[in-house]
Formats: C-alpha cells, sequence, structure tokens
C-alpha cells in the first residue's frame, strides 16, 4: 500500500514537473552569457497596442533549459541586464541595457513587426541576440560580448564583437 501511494505521488510529480511553459517565441533579443543555459529574454511591451513608455521592452530569465520563468533581480536590473529609456513614443523608443550605455537600441516597427535596431560596424542591424563570454574561473569579468543580427539593409547576417 505504501509503495502504491509512493508511485502514484512519484509518477504525479513527475507529470507536474514536464508540463512545458509558455515562452514567447518573437522576442526582440535574447542576451546569453558562457556560464549557463540560463538567458535573458527582451520582450516588447505594449499597452492598448502602443509602446509602453515607461517599460518598452521586458526583461526576465528564462531558467534550466526553459523550464521556468524569473524575473531579474534588483542587482541584475540596476548593474547588468536592466533596461535605461532614453526617449519613448508611442510608435517608438530609444534604450539601452544598464550595463552598457554605448549601444543605443531603437525599438520601432519594421515590415510591420516589432525590433530593436542597434549600429555596429557601421551597419544597422536588427538585433537578434547578444552573448557575454565570462571570464574564467569566477567568470564575473566579461571577456567579449558578441551582438548578431541581421542587416537592415541587405538582411545579410552580421556579428560584431565588444571587448570592455
Amino acid at each position: 500500500m505504501k509503495r502504491s501511494i509512493l508511485y502514484t505521488l512519484l509518477c504525479s510529480l513527475f507529470c507536474f514537473s514536464v508540463q512545458a511553459i509558455t515562452i514567447p517565441k518573437e522576442h526582440i533579443f535574447i542576451f546569453e552569457r558562457s556560464t549557463n543555459s540560463n538567458y535573458v529574454c527582451y520582450d516588447i511591451n505594449l499597452e492598448k497596442g502602443s509602446l509602453s513608455a515607461k517599460e518598452p521592452l521586458k526583461a526576465y530569465w528564462v531558467l534550466g533549459h526553459e523550464t521556468r520563468i524569473e524575473n531579474l533581480t534588483f542587482l541584475d536590473r540596476k548593474m547588468a541586464f536592466g533596461i535605461k529609456v532614453i526617449s519613448a513614443k508611442e510608435d517608438e523608443a530609444v534604450v539601452h541595457l544598464t550595463a552598457y550605455k554605448d549601444l543605443n537600441i531603437r525599438l520601432c516597427k519594421h515590415k510591420g513587426k516589432w525590433v530593436g535596431i542597434v549600429k555596429v560596424g557601421g551597419h544597422e542591424i536588427v538585433l537578434q541576440k547578444m552573448f557575454a563570454q565570462m571570464k574564467p574561473p569566477v567568470n564575473v569579468k566579461c571577456e567579449y560580448v558578441e551582438i548578431s543580427g541581421t542587416d537592415l539593409k541587405t538582411g545579410e547576417k552580421r556579428k560584431e564583437r565588444i571587448t570592455p
């Protein structure tokens, strides 16, 4: 009897743990690090169909191979992955990450879709991903950040490496 109860409990826990969560597939961009598989998603934040002037991007962690979502911590927002709004209107905003003030991200519609546009290497690209290579063994300092996306004019894939 005890085994059957334990078996039922374990099966129900297993079934509960494998339920899929819904993570939007249309991110403005994601930010990955070399330290683990967790990443930060940046999604457009609309209020009544217009871009939110106060918080045009929502940022959150996707953890454990897409098994759960968590909000950014206070330190995440203030020191690294938070968003600082430079200017905002209902159809366009300019923001930057708190950790990298030199890369402005223009949020606007391009071909009917919300995108983030950055200027790197003399080209405007539709930002898709940022990747930080951290310095071992403590993984606190950043070795470089790679910015990737597609060229706004030609549609070619582009990558730019920035070293702090």
